[in-house]
């Protein structure tokens, strides 16, 4: 797997505010995994790539999401979050990247899911709380995660959707079980 090769495809697909954001995601994700046992390549791999399908144009997104869903309604769906679904089945497909555990990372960056891998929490929460992200609790979530992984995911999903319950904008069930797993495991 050929990082500078990616990089290059990205600079084509993304805004530079995008990659750039694609960047601080991939060197985030590195800090976190610094000194634990994973394989870094594939992190790399996944975290740089996990925007891929991110400025894809809205009607082109839920064209590929309800082909790759087809019992899924339009007026259901939240355009926010479908570019990791299909951002994980375009780099398959057009990067032919087979390796589950990047693809799976590309896939759940947004909402998380039950049993996460570490590098798929590593890549969730990069996105999270790289340095330009700026919210009220991202710097309390950083100190947490170069510490504890688990703990601040257990924050930043709490966080989310309570969040998202305050705007009343719809919580993906990979959300919950993200929250309702981290809780049983702290347990």
């Amino acid at each position: 797997m050929e990082l500078q090769h990616y990089k290059e495809i990205l600079k084509k697909k993304l805004s530079s505010k995008r990659y750039n954001h694609s960047i601080q995601v991939l060197e985030t994700a590195l800090k976190l995994a610094k000194k634990m046992k994973i394989d870094k390549e594939r992190l790399a791999v996944a975290s740089l790539l996990h925007d891929y399908a991110k400025e894809l144009p809205k009607e082109r997104l839920f064209e590929i999401y309800l082909e790759l869903y087809p019992d899924k309604k339009r007026e259901e769906l939240n355009i926010a979050i479908l570019h990791s679904d299909v951002g994980a089945y375009l780099v398959e497909k057009e990067l032919n990247i087979k390796d589950k555990e990047i693809l799976n990372a590309i896939k759940y960056h947004t909402t998380g899911r039950d049993n996460m891998s570490e590098i798929e929490k590593i890549v969730y929460l990069a996105d999270a709380i790289e340095p330009t992200r700026d919210y009220p609790i991202v710097e309390r979530i950083r100190e947490i995660a170069e510490k504890n992984l688990d703990e601040a995911l257990l924050l930043e999903v709490t966080e989310k959707i309570k969040f998202l319950k305050e705007r009343d904008i719809s919580i993906d069930t990979n959300s919950l079980k993200l929250l309702n797993w981290l809780s049983e495991k702290k347990r």
